[in-house]
């Protein structure tokens, strides 16, 4: 079955309420240049009051590797996602004890290169924030056609981009390992809207839903 993450959390209602949703992951942002962005403090504040079964996601990008280790540790992370440039050697350093989500993106195709070179645990594809700004929201149908192949070869990949409850089904028939949600399920930023929150991982995990 698909795998749920819900992104951009900030506060622990909305982790608990992901939780009790039945969402597998709760991804917590460490960038500054994020508007999602969250602290160490604050975000400690939170896991250690989450469901134990409930994956911790620490997101970063291109940040030095004792910043990221030294977050991780601290908060006893479960898996590194990492969003810039990260060569393959920056995320083989952290895989001996925490998981590696390394992100892709349109322009890092043909992706059979880069998932041969990274060796990650999984792999997300998403859309720049540069490109977001300039209006693109979505995976394009060719990217996610490639995307599709690497799926039917095996390879963990997650879905992100612009994801809400009105595209997640047509989403979920490529059957990812799993889907990345954010701004999708939000009231406004970093605050999540809980109808939306249940409304999509109940079209993932619900093999009836429409």
């Amino acid at each position: 079955m698909t795998k749920v993450k819900i992104c951009g959390i900030t506060n622990l209602e909305d982790a608990r309420f992901a939780s009790m949703m039945g969402a597998d992951a709760v991804g917590f942002i460490f960038t500054k240049k994020s508007s999602r962005c969250i602290t160490e403090k604050k975000a400690k504040k939170i896991i250690e009051n989450l469901d134990p079964y409930v994956v911790r996601v620490g997101v970063f990008l291109n940040q030095p590797k004792q910043e990221v280790l030294k977050i991780a540790d601290l908060l006893g992370l479960d898996a590194l996602q990492f969003h810039g440039k990260e060569p393959p050697e920056y995320c083989k350093y952290f895989k001996p004890n925490y998981r590696v989500i390394k992100v892709l993106f349109p322009s890092d195709s043909p992706y059979n290169t880069k998932v041969s070179r990274y060796k990650a645990d999984a792999y997300m594809f998403d859309i720049r924030h540069e490109d977001k700004a300039k209006g693109v929201k979505v995976l394009s149908q060719k990217t996610l056609k490639e995307i599709s192949a690497l799926i039917k070869k095996g390879v963990r990949v997650i879905i992100a981009g612009g994801l809400d409850t009105k595209n997640i089904t047509a989403i979920k028939r490529l059957k990812p390992y799993g889907v990345d949600v954010t701004s999708g399920v939000e009231a406004m930023v970093g605050k999540k809207d809980k109808d939306l929150v249940e409304k999509f991982i109940t079209k993932v995990k619900n093999a009836k839903a429409k």
